[in-house]
């Protein structure tokens, strides 16, 4: 048997980013070239590793950008087979996620096994219920399971699958299908340093002698393991921190079972090769300023007109698609007020050098002192008063020693999370991203996805 796919994880389609209107169609941009690349390569299927969406809520103009990629597969009969991501999953009082209202529509199959016991029953997938661990294709040679996000579930359900899967291979006729995927929204541990709760390498060793490929999703970093396990990594750049991975894309994957692969094992060989291929997408830039040693504010815009200097140019005569979004954080301890830097004078920099979509400058400095000189504590200056909230976080964390070395990080965290959750945000997006920002500070390292 010979077949190809693409499998593509992570695109998270309806985020308007810092609140720009072109970061809202870039997500799109990513996902349609995608798409558009499944059609010309004339794969026979396309697998999507939860979070299409970024969040439960979608408004009319994401779900148009969901159906007009879906729909271009759907007219050439290119099968969509999906899983829910933690970002995709329906409120409880919905019951009904837009994830299964495409599937309902014909636009993918969203694989969604019945538990029992913690575990996953593996059954083909019903058109009428839209429930199912499985669905095979190419006249039954290749099948596909899924299992969506389990959160701390997820344990007991690689085992329950396991076992399932045994079972399946035990009562199996010698005519089953000669190829199989598991398509899942989860990460492996330690993939991103610190990220807690999530399965070892070795968990997923038991479904080895079941599954040919693994394609997950849920981490935005890329990475494989053994010619088997496979993440791809997201198409556009979620948060800043995820600039420094740059090979994020997706892969096609090629399928011919009467040649073996390098890797696999005796009892499984590998009968595929996973090309990862990176999409278009806009640029971002990341800087970290550090202030320390840098007496006045003058110094500290000299350095940073120095970094434009050196990386401005490189964006010189961007179209719309390509002028980047730049991100600069202060870092360190300042030498005087706070109040005495000019944040707008900074953005201006990077705006007449980058000639930027979106510029952004971010204050994770330290002071001497709690309260600047001069200043009220009457309510009227707000920017006082979450500076103020930020350095008494940090100062509280501190008596703690796992976060005393980041504590000023910990309280622009915490203060950041405050306002936010004032302002009504998604609680489940407040959720992620503490866990994001507690793997990145604990860690000193990269970020969790």
């Amino acid at each position: 048997m010979r077949a190809s796919f693409i499998h593509v994880a992570d695109i998270h389609l309806g985020y308007e980013q810092y609140g720009v209107g072109e970061r809202f169609n870039d997500f799109a941009r990513a996902f349609w070239e995608i798409m558009d690349e499944a059609v010309r390569r004339q794969v026979d299927f396309v697998v999507i590793a939860g979070d299409l969406f970024n969040k439960r809520s979608i408004d009319a103009r994401t779900l148009l950008q969901a159906i007009e990629g879906l729909r271009r597969l759907r007219e050439r009969k290119i099968p969509v087979i999906a899983v829910e991501g933690n970002h995709d999953r329906s409120y409880y009082r919905d019951g009904v996620s837009w994830l299964q209202f495409l599937c309902h529509q014909g636009y993918l199959t969203l694989l969604a096994p019945q538990m029992r016991g913690g575990a996953p029953v593996i059954a083909p997938w019903s058109r009428q219920t839209m429930l199912g661990s499985h669905v095979d294709l190419l006249e039954g040679q290749l099948r596909v399971y899924g299992l969506p996000w389990q959160g701390s579930a997820t344990l007991r359900c690689l085992e329950g699958l396991a076992e399932a899967l045994a079972a399946e291979h035990a009562h199996e006729e010698a005519a089953g299908p000669e190829y199989r995927l598991l398509v899942m929204h989860t990460g492996i541990e330690g993939v991103v340093p610190r990220l807690q709760g999530l399965p070892s390498l070795s968990h997923f060793q038991r479904l080895r002698p079941y599954i040919d490929y693994v394609a997950l999703g849920h981490i935005h970093k890329p990475y494989e393991f053994e010619s088997w396990i496979y993440n791809p990594g997201s198409p556009e750049t979620w948060s800043a921190e995820e600039a420094q991975w740059q090979e994020r894309g997706y892969y096609f994957v090629e399928i011919d079972t009467g040649k073996a692969q390098p890797g696999g094992t005796a009892e499984r060989p590998c009968y595929h090769r996973a090309t990862h291929l990176v999409n278009s997408r806009r640029p971002f830039v990341r800087y970290d300023l550090r202030v320390d040693g840098l007496p006045t504010p003058e110094a500290i815009y000299a350095r940073l007109a120095e970094f434009c200097q050196r990386e401005g140019p490189r964006y010189a005569g961007a179209d719309q698609c390509q002028r980047p979004v730049v991100q600069v954080q202060l870092v360190g301890t300042l030498a005087f007020d706070a109040d005495a830097l000019d944040l707008q004078r900074l953005e201006e920099l990077l705006r007449s050098a980058f000639q930027p979509l979106h510029a952004r400058v971010e204050n994770n400095t330290s002071d001497r002192d709690y309260l600047l000189d001069g200043e009220g504590l009457d309510g009227r200056d707000r920017s006082t008063w979450h500076e103020l909230e930020r350095r008494i976080f940090a100062e509280l964390l501190g008596h703690d020693s796992r976060y005393l070395p980041a504590k000023e990080a910990w309280g622009q965290v915490l203060a950041e999370l405050k306002e936010r959750a004032l302002q009504k945000e998604d609680p489940a997006v407040l959720a992620h991203y503490l866990r994001e920002k507690r793997a990145e500070l604990l860690s000193g390292g990269e970020p969790a996805r």
